[in-house]
């Protein structure tokens, strides 16, 4: 096995204005767990400024007399002071990591800028707001549309996470599912077992899985789900059951995307969402 027998090679989290630490915690241990770089991202979104120049833009300020002109040069202090805040949060969180970290200011549109930021190899945070402030400050600086739309890998990580142990499920739409190679280089990164949950008719080569477990030391087990699984998200969390598991991981278009949110919302762990197999992408 090799150090990042996983393949990731770096976490991506975005950093918008009214983040809390949980953001940034969770990137670091998820960076720790897989020996991955880290990079922090705080997106000023140019739609603001945009915003903020156009004459008939108004702000309400419930303590300062009601509706005024949007200030660009009040907006512009903001988001500075917050992109400090936000690089004093990054700097404090990565002291325990020995890889590679590096924090960025970046403006332009939110999509187009994670698009041009995300490369091959990325695992990019998407975290559910907590809060009211923190879901509109996360529609404004980090859009989850445009990480799935980028060549980065998205974990989809639910307001509340139940825990961080227990097994590592691949949702297996094939039998050579890509995710299967990643979930089981993260559960022999977490020394966890390895569940493979299949979505077709057939059986993975036991070989294949023979070999896996070999080369990693994993314990995997094979859970077989009815037809149709992929767009039940009822049905399959009833499938998971008991297992306690810290984390799913499935090949992107391969489930639904409606239930890969259902997931990790009712199981409460968060959802890897991986591309597929370069074979998978190229045309015969």
């Amino acid at each position: 096995m090799t150090s990042r027998p996983h393949g990731f090679k770096r976490v991506v989290v975005g950093l918008h204005p009214t983040a809390s630490d949980r953001n940034m915690q969770l990137a670091v241990e998820l960076a720790l767990l897989l020996n991955l770089d880290l990079l922090g991202l705080f997106v000023e979104d140019s739609g603001l400024r945009d915003l903020a120049g156009n004459p008939f833009a108004r702000e309400f300020r419930p303590l300062n007399g009601g509706w005024h002109a949007l200030d660009i040069d009040r907006l512009s202090s903001d988001l500075e002071l917050a992109a400090r805040g936000a690089a004093r949060l990054f700097a404090d969180a990565v002291r325990r990591l020995s890889t590679r970290s590096r924090f960025e200011v970046v403006r332009g549109p939110t999509a187009q800028t994670i698009s041009a930021l995300s490369q091959g190899g990325d695992i990019m945070l998407v975290v559910e707001p907590t809060g009211v402030a923190e879901r509109i400050a996360q529609q404004l600086s980090w859009s989850a549309d445009a990480a799935f739309r980028s060549v980065a890998a998205v974990m989809l990580v639910p307001r509340r996470v139940a825990r961080n142990v227990g097994p590592v499920i691949a949702i297996a739409a094939s039998p050579l599912d890509p995710s299967i190679d990643a979930a089981a280089g993260i559960a022999a990164a977490a020394k966890e077992q390895l569940v493979v949950v299949r979505l077709h008719d057939g059986t993975i080569d036991d070989a294949r899985l023979d070999a896996i477990a070999a080369e990693s030391g994993l314990a995997i087990r094979q859970i077989a789900a009815a037809r149709g699984a992929q767009s039940d998200a009822a049905a399959l969390a009833a499938l998971l059951g008991g297992l306690q598991e810290r984390l799913i991981v499935v090949t992107r278009n391969k489930v639904d995307r409606e239930v890969v949110a259902a997931l990790a919302a009712t199981r409460h762990i968060p959802v890897l969402v991986i591309g597929p197999a370069e074979s998978e992408t190229q045309p015969a």
